[in-house]
């Protein structure tokens, strides 16, 4: 149901908000992320528009209903009101973002896990490009084992996590020979890079260290699509890539085999339905 009223008082140790409705005082809980993201916020007592739960529980001796989705944070003033989050901006910007005509490069990277050996490196030992242009036409898709710069990075965890066995890396490319196509790529094409969560750019961004080569210009073209579609959808917790692809289609989630180039294609898919839903709301 939905919400509308002046924060009355913020309780930050029980995450709970009162707001004072049709003259009777209502208390709402707030998610540890609500209470992380907002509190300085709700301390200003603005008003606030929500999304909340019709079941309640008694939480410190007060009734409460869960708090599902902040809608609007707004503080009146006489001149200009302060509005501290506003979804329905969020929406239009995403907007904004995935219907701009571009090129798109997806990615995904398997990574070594760390052994004792390894000092708490992690080097890219798969990737998997798709790269398509503004009109959704893919261009160019390729995939390939990535030898490591550190031996010790093809340890047991990491071969029984890609499911390959050394023999498997006898015909993998080098790092610079993977450095070298996504330069081309970058180069040619521009494209917009893509990829399912934050651990690609960091990836990316520790392997040009690591083997002592000039930053590519990742970071300013790089999208982190799970945060876009939580933000989208004002989503409390992160979803995993085939959770949401299987939301999405409505499909059961087979087995993940930790296959870079399905993964990217994955994302790719999810991109496109995700901008079919947006676009249609």
């Amino acid at each position: 149901m939905k919400v509308y009223g002046k924060i009355h008082n913020l309780m930050k140790k029980d995450r709970c908000i009162s707001i004072v409705i049709d003259n009777h005082l209502s208390f709402f809980h707030l998610s540890h992320r609500y209470m992380k993201d907002f509190k300085n916020y709700l301390s200003k007592k603005p008003y606030v528009f929500l999304d909340v739960n019709n079941n309640s529980q008694i939480i410190n001796g007060y009734r409460c209903h869960e708090v599902e989705h902040f809608i609007k944070i707004i503080l009146p003033k006489r001149k200009k009101s302060d509005i501290f989050y506003d979804l329905n901006l969020i929406q239009q910007g995403v907007k904004s973002i995935i219907n701009r005509p571009q090129n798109r490069l997806f990615i995904d990277l398997e990574f070594s896990l760390i052994s004792p050996l390894t000092y708490g490196v992690s080097e890219i030992v798969q990737y998997g490009f798709v790269l398509e242009d503004e009109n959704g036409k893919i261009i160019l898709e390729d995939a390939s084992l990535v030898k490591p710069t550190l031996k010790a990075s093809l340890n047991v965890k990491t071969l029984l996590f890609l499911s390959k066995g050394l023999d498997d890396f006898k015909h993998a490319c080098n790092y610079i020979e993977f450095y070298q196509l996504l330069e081309s790529i970058i180069n040619k094409y521009d494209p917009k890079i893509i990829a399912w969560g934050r651990n690609d750019i960091l990836a990316m961004e520790n392997s040009f260290k690591l083997n002592h080569l000039l930053p590519l210009d990742v970071r300013n073209r790089y999208m982190n699509l799970m945060q876009v579609v939580k933000n989208y959808y004002n989503y409390k917790q992160e979803m995993g890539l085939f959770a949401t692809y299987s939301e999405f289609t409505h499909r059961p989630i087979d087995e993940q085999m930790h296959d870079a180039l399905e993964d990217a294609m994955i994302a790719r898919e999810i991109f496109h339905l995700f901008k079919s839903k947006i676009n249609n709301e």
